[in-house]
């Protein structure tokens, strides 16, 4: 019987990293995954010729000097990918504003503050608290210290992260600015954590803001998969192993120790450590062999708020979108300045005035679609009950009565778009329950509100000695850039049991 040092459940991105990591440090890692492909929730998919990303955007950080850069290049993993650096971030329409918002932080402050000059003296206050906590949180990073210590020290030595870890995104804007439009520009990129700046945690938010504007973020040439399969090759090369079209059935557990995994074919996988990049909820509840334990989790998994969903449309089309009037790669559309009542119309269905973002990848990188073609990406917020109640044929009404809504919208930015679709597939919070295995289709884990923020979101330690958590439902949190950090983070704790 084979014996491994670690078994990863899950080719996500933060089982990949932290796969990555453990094979490089001379382990024997196993990788199992039930899909046909890696990735998760961030996959890619063909139409056609078309190239179409799952759920990815762009990922901050990615770019050169970046966190999740330094990460691959460590791994030569860089070597094997074209990295496509981008300049501006998204071109920001609301009721009264249409401007294009710059990667860069000092350009980003320069263009607000010709906006709304008013303003001016506000905007550098807030700029320099956020050059301060991102001080603060790069120090807290490069700590070498145990656990405990850490904790001890957090108050004195990081007050910032403690603060905005209590407060909400609202809470601090508010304390230095006042127009509440210049408010709503600044906290747009809530949408890319999930909670409207009322309920999202400000730690999040900054975190968020440090890695698009303070770092460098990029695309990955001919589509995020490349980056993926070449982290699987990376892997194999130093001897371990990644098995696709595999299930676990069961984590096996004796006295609170992890002593391996049983797959869906029976067969009995031993392992020193268990790394899982499956969702927390069937990990601690389903998967774990302790019946009184998995009671235990599941009573206070219950508790957890659960992040949004969403509905997404994947056009292919037989021009390039830029001939319709996309003008930049990324679109973020508002029907109003306030981020609250727009997550609000997503939760009622309103979809009309809920928030909108189209995605032009071929943009960046023609080779994801046929020549002299085009694609765009629309997606919105939406919850899984809105969607589970429907019979087959409701269903496949449904969606694309919802399509044609969100393609009637859009043809005001895109006048005539509707003439020119080859290809359209739809996901909704089902595909994404479904396909990523997520309960109710969360795109992000659990909902990253003050409550389950900072330290205490979930642990990526479990009360199963060896078991390891990885990916959006534990610590850092959600979004592409915190599980690759959790992938790592997860590795370097298995490494520490390991010794």
């Amino acid at each position: 019987m084979k014996e491994y040092d670690c078994i990863i459940i899950g080719a996500g991105i933060g089982g990949l990293a932290a796969g990555l990591k453990l094979s490089y440090s001379g382990k024997k890692v196993l990788v199992i995954e039930k899909q046909t492909v890696c990735a998760g929730l961030a996959t890619t998919f063909t139409r056609k010729g078309f190239v179409f990303e799952s759920s990815l955007h762009c990922v901050d950080s990615l770019g050169e000097g970046g966190e999740v850069r330094e990460f691959l290049e460590e791994f030569g993993v860089d070597k094997m990918v074209e990295f496509i650096e981008l300049k501006d971030f998204c071109r920001l329409i609301y009721p009264d504003h249409d401007f294009l918002v710059d990667f860069n932080c000092d350009n980003l402050a320069a263009s607000l503050k010709k906006d709304f000059p008013a303003e001016s003296k506000n905007i550098d206050r807030l700029f320099r608290e956020y050059k301060k906590f991102f001080e603060q949180f790069d120090r807290f990073c490069d700590l070498k210290l145990p656990g405990w210590i850490v904790m001890l020290i957090l108050p004195f030595r990081f007050p910032l992260l403690i603060k905005t870890s209590l407060i909400s995104v609202e809470q601090f804007i508010s304390k230095f600015i006042s127009d509440p439009k210049l408010a709503s520009v600044i906290t747009d990129i809530w949408r890319f954590v999930g909670l409207p700046p009322r309920r999202l945690a400000a730690l999040y938010y900054l975190l968020v803001f440090k890695g698009y504007y303070y770092s460098h973020t990029a695309y990955i040439k001919g589509g995020f998969m490349r980056l993926f399969e070449a982290i699987v090759k990376k892997i194999k090369e130093q001897g371990s192993e990644v098995r696709f079209n595999t299930s676990i059935k069961k984590i096996i557990v004796e006295g609170r120790v992890v002593k391996g995994v049983v797959t869906d074919r029976d067969e009995k996988i031993l392992s020193k450590t268990v790394i899982s990049n499956a969702n927390a909820i069937e990990t601690l509840t389903e998967l774990i062999d302790d019946p009184l334990l998995a009671k235990n989790y599941s009573q206070q998994l219950a508790r957890i708020e659960k992040s949004i969903s969403a509905v997404q449309v994947y056009l292919g089309l037989d021009i390039p979108a830029k001939e319709l009037g996309m003008d930049h790669f990324m679109f973020s559309i508002n029907t109003t300045y306030d981020h609250n009542e727009s997550f609000d119309f997503s939760l009622k269905q309103d979809y009309q005035r809920c928030s909108l973002l189209l995605t032009d990848h071929a943009q960046i990188d023609p080779s994801v679609v046929p020549a002299g073609k085009g694609s765009i990406l629309i997606i919105s917020f939406d919850t899984f009950q809105h969607w589970s109640k429907f019979a087959k044929e409701e269903y496949r009404i449904k969606k694309i009565e919802v399509a044609r809504q969100f393609i009637e919208r859009v043809e005001k930015y895109l006048p005539g778009l509707s003439k020119h679709i080859e290809i359209m597939e739809v996901a909704t919070p089902l595909t994404i329950a479904r396909y990523g295995s997520s309960p109710e289709g969360a795109i992000y884990g659990f909902a990253q509100t003050i409550p389950q923020s900072g330290m205490n979101r979930l642990s990526q330690e479990t009360k199963v000695k060896g078991l390891y958590l990885a990916g959006a439902w534990t610590r850092p949190g959600g979004g592409a850039h915190a599980c690759f950090v959790s992938g790592r983070d997860a590795a370097e704790l298995a490494l520490r049991y390991l010794r």
